[in-house]
């Protein structure tokens, strides 16, 4: 329901994986014309990144009014261009987690990786990112945690002027999603996510200057046929606050020709491009009072 004096709650949403292929870049395309999205996430060693840049600009619209923030999509789980990550080979999801936890990594490694996709990212989009955040959340692991931090500390100095990014937290809505109409499998999954950083990084932030999300909606296993993604988004939307949440989402619509290595989601995701801009999730949007919106518009410093 809408805010007191009748003022919309305020939610961003988010397209990651950007430059995955060019199914999840129509997706986008198709979102930002309906407004249905306002942020979108880019793999910048995504095999149709560099190709999607013009179109994405186009779609995104003026700099000086655009539709949508455009972030960086750290990736350190997916081999996505073998020559440019042979310095900071990725791992996956599990090996990493244990190997930041163990803290096995080269930190230094990490901050050249780091500002080598933060590098290739303004190569092709001519400007910084609105936005920073993780594949697979890994941006809040420990030690690349630490790296991340070191490199926004280096490239927006206190008392810097102009714009600066905000970073996506991971925090989970609690055990209160469960009221709204959450899974007790879906809330579990959220906080484990949050477990792995979130307070952590969203402090370290906000001690940088630098604003910050505040929970992360849309947690969800993958698993859901059209009516019950929906409903999902109906109990997320839910627990939406007035401004500062972002709900993370993965459309993209089918291929004609499928990836060169195997998309283990690709179901989900042109399942979810359906939702995304079907009628009655707009529908729903207007009745809850929920707006969706740019967290550059506000947010919390």
């Amino acid at each position: 329901m809408a805010t007191k004096a009748g003022a919309l709650r305020q939610l961003a949403v988010c397209v990651d994986d950007f430059g995955l292929h060019d199914g999840v870049n129509q997706a986008v395309f198709d979102l930002l014309a309906l407004r249905r999205i306002s942020a979108v996430s880019c793999l910048v060693d995504g095999p149709s990144w560099a190709s999607g840049v013009a179109a994405l600009r186009e779609a995104v619209g003026a700099a000086d009014a655009p539709v949508a923030d455009v972030g960086l999509h750290l990736n350190f789980t997916e081999t996505l261009d073998v020559a440019a990550q042979s310095a900071c080979p990725s791992l996956p999801l599990g090996a990493l987690i244990k190997a930041c936890y163990l803290r096995r990594l080269d930190e230094a490694v990490l901050v050249r990786e780091i500002e080598r996709q933060w590098d290739r990212f303004e190569a092709h989009w001519g400007q910084a990112p609105d936005f920073i955040d993780g594949h697979q959340h890994a941006h809040q692991l420990p030690q690349i945690r630490d790296a991340l931090l070191l490199v926004l500390r280096r490239r927006y100095p206190a008392g810097r002027a102009g714009a600066k990014p905000w970073v996506r937290q991971c925090r989970s809505p609690g055990w209160r999603a469960v009221l709204a109409g959450i899974s007790v499998s879906d809330t579990a999954k959220a906080a484990v996510i949050a477990t792995l950083g979130a307070t952590v990084l969203g402090r370290a932030v906000s001690r940088l200057g630098l604003r910050r999300s505040e929970r992360l909606l849309g947690v969800y296993p993958f698993d859901a046929d059209e009516a019950a993604y929906l409903r999902r988004w109906q109990a997320w939307v839910r627990l939406v606050h007035p401004q500062g949440d972002l709900l993370m989402c993965h459309p993209a619509v089918p291929l004609q020709k499928a990836p060169p290595w195997p998309d283990v989601i690709a179901a989900s995701r042109h399942m979810e491009h359906a939702v995304l801009t079907g009628e009655a999730l707009g529908e729903m949007l207007q009745a809850a009072g929920v707006r969706i919106a740019r967290l550059s518009e506000g947010g919390r410093p």
